[in-house]
């Protein structure tokens, strides 16, 4: 359930999440407690083993999806629409080099 006692605060602060987007890209999104920060561990795929920690901005959105957004420390761009309740997620993911990505995922605790 998330942490509706102060509205200012991402609703899921002080939460992990393990993000799938099939084999060859699984994370955990910790999100600080004051809500300001994102702690990305990624557990498969080319980068596991790896750590990134970002500021985030996120807006609720109708019917339980948040829009999170962040760059990250190569300047790649990442937006994720995600409905924790339901379990989804969908990434729009934007590398230096110009390539773009959609990518379509769940999410679990």
């Amino acid at each position: 359930m998330p942490n509706a006692t102060n509205t200012n605060l991402f609703p899921y602060a002080g939460r992990s999440f393990v993000v799938n987007y099939g084999e060859n890209l699984v994370f955990r999104n910790t999100y600080s407690a004051d809500g300001k920060m994102v702690i990305t561990d990624f557990l498969a795929g080319d980068m596991k083993g790896a750590q990134m920690t970002m500021p985030f901005q996120w807006r609720a959105l109708e019917g339980g999806d948040f829009v999170l957004s962040w760059q990250e420390g190569d300047k790649s761009t990442v937006v994720h629409i995600d409905n924790f309740a339901a379990g989804t997620t969908q990434s729009f993911y934007t590398m230096m080099n110009g390539q773009f990505y959609r990518l379509t995922g769940t999410i679990s605790e």
